[in-house]
């Protein structure tokens, strides 16, 4: 990873904390659909690792007991929202302009983990003997991690593999929903032997623009997506709408 960014990305990147804390509208959060379709992967990378970090530290927070928030995600929220040292250029008054709106919707965010840190101790009770699933900082975070994106319906498909985290992060940008009575279906076809289904995608379980984890990549030599009638099927029925080698 660079130690630097242009403008444009270190822009996007500061937008990924309040992504995080959904902290968005419909349409900023399809403009940054939109511009991660266009980035060079190690910033598509980057933006997810920023999301992972942040919403793994939120559930830190509603699993503990009244444990502070770190000082390091309170300036990165900060930052992502434009409250910076004074400059007096006028480029980065109207930047800040543009991002006061965030504020008010960052600060109520903000309000709500405040109040879990204060007031919730259940939720960790709740979850103690669930399995552990990687989260998508997680997996990128492996040394082994390896990026592949391919073209498919006009988008853009992202896979980040891992087979030390036995896990691949899934990301699309700009990939219009199945057909209507339809689901994207996920495969994982190994080497030699039939396909695996990795899961399905309908209209309203896109994986968002940081990425989504599906697990148990165990052996797979390549992942294909194929639109499968219904909720899915047990073996594809159709052509693959993409196949990207892990190779």
């Amino acid at each position: 990873m660079p130690d630097s960014y242009t403008e444009d990305e270190q822009q996007l990147l500061d937008l990924a904390y309040v992504y995080a804390l959904d902290a968005v509208s419909e349409a900023e959060r399809s403009d940054i659909a939109g511009r991660l379709g266009v980035v060079a992967p190690h910033t598509a990378q980057a933006f997810a690792r920023i999301v992972g970090d942040t919403q793994e530290t939120m559930a830190l927070l509603t699993a503990g007991d009244a444990v502070a928030p770190p000082a390091e995600l309170r300036a990165r929220i900060l930052k992502a929202i434009g409250i910076q040292s004074e400059r007096s250029s006028d480029e980065l008054a109207l930047r800040r302009t543009r991002r006061r709106r965030l504020i008010v919707r960052v600060a109520a965010a903000a309000a709500v983990i405040c109040a879990i840190v204060i007031g919730t101790t259940v939720v960790a009770e709740r979850f103690t003997n669930q399995p552990a699933q990687p989260t998508v900082s997680q997996v990128l975070a492996n040394p082994d991690i390896r990026t592949f994106s391919a073209a498919v319906a006009g988008g853009t498909i992202t896979l980040s593999a891992s087979q030390q985290a036995n896990a691949v992060v899934v990301a699309m940008s700009n990939v219009p929903a199945p057909p209507a009575g339809h689901v994207y279906q996920m495969w994982f076809i190994p080497a030699s032997g039939a396909p695996r289904s990795a899961g399905t995608m309908s209209a309203d379980t896109m994986p968002p623009p940081g990425g989504e984890v599906v697990p148990a990549l165990n052996s797979a030599a390549k992942v294909a997506v194929t639109v499968e009638p219904g909720s899915g099927s047990s073996q594809p029925t159709s052509t693959p709408v993409v196949v990207v080698s892990l190779a």
